[in-house]
């Protein structure tokens, strides 16, 4: 079998860009940027007050005519500037601008003094004191394309557009956005004894929980979930759902992978055109995993077939389906990395403290958290890869490899983090 490593090289090998698209400024928060931008004007456009005060010139501080005071220079105020202003008088030796925070500088001006260092009345506004000590070039102030100039880069294609970029974007001018559209995933269960999670329970059936959970999770990779329901174990249900889902970018079938007699999918995902990559990875839970690719004259599809069990399920689309999400959204990615936390507890199993089970090398569901400058991993109780009530205490999984030997409090292991992967 593979190793997990192999495996997502070779998913992400056949993971191409998808196709890009302009959206409205206000519709790209989020989405992924699709091609460099440069900076089309000077940032900011010209130069402005830092604070609310006086634009005045540091050759008032070596006038000899204003020397009368050790202290302060007075000088006649000439004008008032607001922002959104054009000045109409420059500053001299003997002349001071009122101005704003953000209005644009009189010419003559290398300095602006705040008003609270000054001594000024609002009774009598043409006079302003300032102390000479305040007298310095630069000060208060940013010069025409301090923060940017005009023809520099702006955004690299692969950001994925947060508040602070689509500020940017609109300062800028950007109205319309050139972003890769976000990919399609369509999630098929499959399986006789699945029925829908909003009816009773009846004998021998299970609720379809995986195919929400997919979803759920495509979603948190900011694609569109698609549902295609629920295929039984037959070659005629089956086909029809998978021609339907070849028409995504993506496609998640749930079960049917292992070696059962009702387990179709492979053959008729052979059947469909579908080119097979790999089927098995050296892992647990997950080890049916099965992937492949079908290319078309109008799309590429990448198809996984997810184990049935919903842990297996959970932890193949968080080490191979998101990552390959990612890729084809566009987000620049170099290279797939996991977190290294600290095991707040000795790894148990079976109620004794032994290593992972048998030779696969075990994703074990568990909570990550922050504490004392480190992160730590503490394991949820879990029979195995069809317990999916362990997970809801988890927020994500580490790496237990049985060549390493019992596993003490404060071993390093690697660890992911599920979902969004932010610390709640």
């Amino acid at each position: 079998m593979l190793s997990v490593n192999d495996a997502l090289a070779m998913v992400l090998a056949q993971a191409t860009l998808v196709a890009s698209e302009n959206v409205p400024l206000q519709n790209a928060l989020r989405r992924v940027l699709a091609i460099d931008l440069q900076t089309p004007h000077d940032s900011p456009p010209f130069h402005k007050s830092l604070m609310d005060g006086f634009a005045v010139t540091t050759l008032s501080n070596s006038d000899p005519a204003l020397h009368s005071d050790p202290e302060f220079i007075s000088l006649n105020v000439v004008e008032t500037v607001t922002a959104g202003m054009i000045p109409s008088r420059p500053v001299t030796a003997a002349t001071a601008v009122r101005i704003m925070t953000g209005a644009a500088l009189p010419a003559g001006c290398d300095c602006v003094v705040p008003i609270e260092s000054t001594q000024f009345d609002e009774a009598t506004p043409h006079i302003v004191s300032i102390p000479r000590v305040a007298f310095f070039a630069g000060s208060c102030l940013m010069p025409q394309g301090g923060a940017a100039k005009k023809g520099t880069r702006l955004m690299t294609a692969g950001t994925r557009l947060q508040p602070q970029q689509i500020a940017a974007l609109a300062e800028f001018g950007e109205a319309r956005v050139p972003v890769f559209r976000q990919p399609t995933v369509a999630v098929l269960a499959t399986g006789d004894e699945l029925i829908p999670f909003d009816e009773p329970l009846r004998p021998g059936a299970i609720r379809n929980s995986n195919e929400p959970m997919l979803m759920a999770q495509a979603a948190t990779c900011d694609a569109t979930p698609i549902s295609l329901g629920v295929a039984r174990d037959n070659i005629d249900e089956l086909s029809v759902r998978i021609q339907q889902g070849l028409q995504q970018d993506v496609l998640l079938l749930s079960g049917g992978v292992s070696a059962g007699t009702l387990d179709l999918v492979p053959q008729q995902l052979a059947a469909a055109g579908v080119e097979q990559i790999f089927h098995g990875v050296n892992m647990k839970p997950g080890k049916p995993l099965w992937f492949g690719i079908r290319r078309s004259e109008s799309r590429t599809t990448l198809v996984f077939g997810l184990p049935g069990n919903p842990v297996s399920s959970l932890v193949c689309f968080e080490l191979f389906v998101r990552p390959a999400l990612r890729k084809i959204s566009g987000i620049i990615i170099e290279k797939e990395q996991c977190l290294t936390a600290r095991l707040s507890e000795p790894y148990t199993a079976k109620g004794s403290r032994h290593t992972a089970n048998g030779s696969r090398p075990v994703y074990l569901p568990g909570f990550i958290s922050f504490c004392d400058g480190t992160l730590q991993f503490r394991t949820v109780p879990w029979n195995g890869s069809s317990d999916l009530r362990a997970t809801i205490e988890a927020n994500g999984m580490a790496l237990l490899s049985s060549a390493h030997g019992p596993y003490n409090v404060d071993d390093a292991v690697p660890v992911w983090f599920w979902g969004d992967g932010r610390i709640h």
